[in-house]
């Protein structure tokens, strides 16, 4: 099956140009309005370099020459600088405020409407994740190569000759062999073993050596950076169709130490050597660039997968969307602190969820795939923003006018949690991950005042409001991923301090409405409060403290699934499973992680949610440009887990 996907790659009848203005044609004809700027367009021959996805420029030097506009672009970018600050803070603060001013009820209210939303979240993870779990084991097991199999057989079925078959490449139906796929892997002072399992990882996908090439994006100030480069190139020469390595210059323009300048280099580079050494432009339709860290296990499958969804995907679709597969942080688990596991966990899970669920706004985290040609058309990677994989997804919504999308692929990559040599380094090293992950709240300022630059290049109202309600499921996945990491653990907290403190004496439990000696009902005046009140009190308490005790229920069971994903890729773990009698056993495993999680999860809450995203919106008020601070791994040693910059 391998020769045979290999045997038709970059078919030598037609070229690129005429395959690309074939398939911006089709593109702008399935599209609703044939002007939107995210249909492709024409591309002649004379503009090999430039992508076919036509996008918006968001030029802020074009957009506000005219004073007013650039008044209203500051002070909006100032106002969404300040909006977390005055969600998490103002409305915390806020809550305080009116429960010592005796506005108790109000509170309590808004207390217990938060508690149910947090409800509604815990049981749509539940149970997401379970569907998640079903869908891992599911498509695992799927022969992705005999579905590309069946996909060539039905195309090439309806190509009766050569001419036909030529028909169907120009209109964008793709066979597996046209399919290039090529892996960026930033890194920096990564042990070599551990990019060695990275890479062992990739080489054991069936189309390494005919359909997968390698850039190896290092940065220039890491000493033993182009050693490294030569030792991997050796070691893995004849197990990847191509390997070559980048190597990012310290102290360019605008470029903040880090993953997204790294990778915004390499692309260039990247492109270059794309044209240059395999005669493959910008805008070529078959090329998928997947993004990877540095210490990923990937499935051995997944690039089959990904084939599969490439191919099978409408032309007009296909370049709009990136694929991303769910992110399982339990590579070095068996070594993990408790809070550290209970953190991967319940960070492993939530994505899972969040890609099981129909509902939700899907966005790559960590490891992701996109075309080159949407790649091509935003820009590539900016080099000045932290949290790159949001970044990244979001300047495509922006740039496309909120068409692009993130498509799930259930097969799993393991990563590292952040490690050191001691217990103590490594609760310190994990906080560092945490306090770099909370600072993508960031996005949210990016994505509002790049809102305006678009509502201020679009050409009519009609596109302008399409285009805002596109983005609104993007801000608000932004908006509410942090606002839950904020105030999940201290908002509960503060419904059980109004309850037990503030209020104490002005409820009663309905078990003893009846007795006088423990709710004197017709005693409540004495205590400050009418009869009606400290029944519409005891009413709330009562839905209040039965949603957080489902809201912990649904947590402390959703724990429990870890247990369950974690057997389904226990093979791939590092370190003797069956050393660990705790872990052995999923049944016993189960009951361990459920214990940890009532014992620990408020904890690791604060210490790894609410915390470092305090932190964040404040340091988000001065400045949106921060440095990556990269979080421990044992053999990077601890002056290398402080910021780069």
């Amino acid at each position: 099956m391998k020769t045979v996907l290999a045997s038709r790659h970059r078919s030598a009848s037609i070229s690129d140009d005429t395959r690309s203005v074939k398939i911006a044609q089709q593109l702008s004809r399935s599209t609703d309005d044939a002007s939107v700027h995210g249909d492709l367009a024409h591309l002649n021959g004379s503009s090999r370099s430039c992508s076919p996805l036509q996008v918006l420029d968001l030029d802020k030097e074009v957009l506000l020459q005219d004073p007013s506009r650039r008044i209203v672009y500051y002070g909006f970018h100032l106002l969404a600088r300040l909006l977390p600050t005055l969600i998490i803070y103002g409305g915390t603060i806020c809550l305080l405020v009116c429960a010592m001013k005796k506005y108790r009820w109000g509170v309590l209210l808004a207390l217990t409407l938060f508690t149910i939303y947090m409800v509604h979240l815990c049981i749509t993870f539940l149970f997401c994740a379970t569907v998640g779990l079903l869908r891992v084991f599911r498509d695992s097991r799927e022969d992705w190569l005999a579905l590309l199999h069946e996909h060539e057989q039905r195309l090439t079925a309806r190509c009766g000759s050569a001419q036909d078959r030529e028909e169907q490449l120009v209109e964008g139906n793709l066979l597996a062999s046209d399919v290039l796929h090529i892996v960026m892997l930033p890194t920096y002072k990564t042990p070599m073993e551990v990019l060695e399992i990275t890479l062992d990882s990739l080489a054991r996908c069936r189309l390494a050596t005919t359909n997968l090439g390698i850039c190896l994006a290092f940065e220039e100030r890491e000493e033993t950076a182009q050693k490294k480069a030569s030792d991997l190139k050796e070691l893995y020469k004849d197990q990847f169709k191509f390997m070559f390595a980048t190597f990012h210059p310290p102290n360019l323009p605008d470029h903040l130490p880090g993953k997204s300048s790294n990778e915004c280099w390499a692309f260039q580079q990247l492109c270059k050597e794309l044209q240059q050494a395999h005669d493959i432009h910008p805008s070529d339709p078959r090329v998928v660039i997947t993004v990877i860290d540095d210490d990923s296990e990937m499935h051995e499958k997944y690039f089959e997968a990904l084939t599969y969804h490439f191919v099978t995907a409408s032309p007009d679709r296909r370049y709009l969307t990136t694929w991303q597969p769910p992110i399982c942080q339990f590579k070095n688990y068996l070594r993990q602190p408790m809070l550290v596991r209970i953190s991967s966990i319940f960070s492993t899970l939530n994505e899972l969820s969040c890609l099981a669920n129909p509902l939700d706004c899907k966005v790559p985290f960590s490891s992701y795939s996109i075309s080159l040609v949407m790649a091509s058309a935003v820009g590539g990677w900016d080099p000045d923003y932290l949290a790159e994989d949001w970044h990244m997804f979001a300047k495509c919504c922006l740039k496309t006018e909120g068409r692009a999308r993130c498509v799930p692929i259930f097969l799993p990559i393991l990563n590292y949690t952040p490690e050191e040599d001691t217990y103590w380094g490594t609760l310190g090293s994990r906080w560092t991950q945490a306090k770099r992950h909370a600072l993508g709240v960031s996005e949210v300022v990016y994505v509002l005042t790049s809102l305006y630059l678009a509502v201020l290049e679009l050409p009519s109202f009609r596109r302008s409001f399409r285009f805002v309600w596109r983005m609104s499921p993007l801000l608000a996945k932004f908006t509410q991923t942090h606002f839950v990491n904020g105030t999940a653990a201290v908002w509960n907290l503060l419904a059980q301090l109004v309850i037990h403190f503030y209020m104490f004496g002005s409820w009663c439990h309905f078990s003893d409405m009846d007795d006088a000696g423990l709710c004197p009902l017709s005693g409540a005046d004495s205590l400050g409060v009418t009869e009606e009140q400290l029944l519409r009190n005891s009413l709330l308490v009562f839905w209040q403290q039965r949603a957080t005790a489902l809201m912990a229920s649904a947590s402390i069971l959703s724990g429990g699934l870890g247990a369950i994903y974690f057997h389904m890729v226990k093979d791939r773990i590092e370190g003797n499973v069956d050393d660990h009698w705790y872990i052995r056993h999923l049944p016993i495993m189960w009951l361990v992680i459920e214990l940890e999680v009532s014992a620990c999860g408020l904890v690791q809450s604060f210490i790894y949610g609410a915390i470092p995203l305090w932190i964040a919106c404040i340091r988000v008020i001065s400045s949106v440009r921060f440095t990556h601070a990269v979080a421990g791994m044992v053999g990077r040693g601890p002056e290398d887990s402080d910021d780069v910059g």
